[in-house]
């Protein structure tokens, strides 16, 4: 398979980490505890934290999750570079 499909596929599979780490870094940098709360139900939930939390889960579910190459269709064989 051509090397542009394979780095695609890799950009695609790594994406997850890094806009969990980016998300991570906007929230703390541009965001502070208590400023924005939203409420569902009885439950107040700041936004602040919520949006730590699923930043947080995103960053490591996609640390955890491994790159295969037969999930994108493509042989083993195939050099990476």
């Amino acid at each position: 398979m051509s090397r542009w499909l394979r780095r695609w596929t890799k950009l695609y599979h790594y994406h997850h980490p890094v806009m969990g780490i980016a998300g991570l870094f906007a929230t703390v940098i541009l965001a502070r505890p208590g400023e924005h709360t939203f409420g569902v139900g009885p439950l107040e939930v700041d936004a602040f934290y919520a949006s730590l939390i699923a930043f947080g889960a995103l960053f490591v579910v996609g640390v955890i999750d491994t790159y295969d190459p037969e999930d994108y269709g493509l042989d083993t064989s195939d050099t990476e570079d």
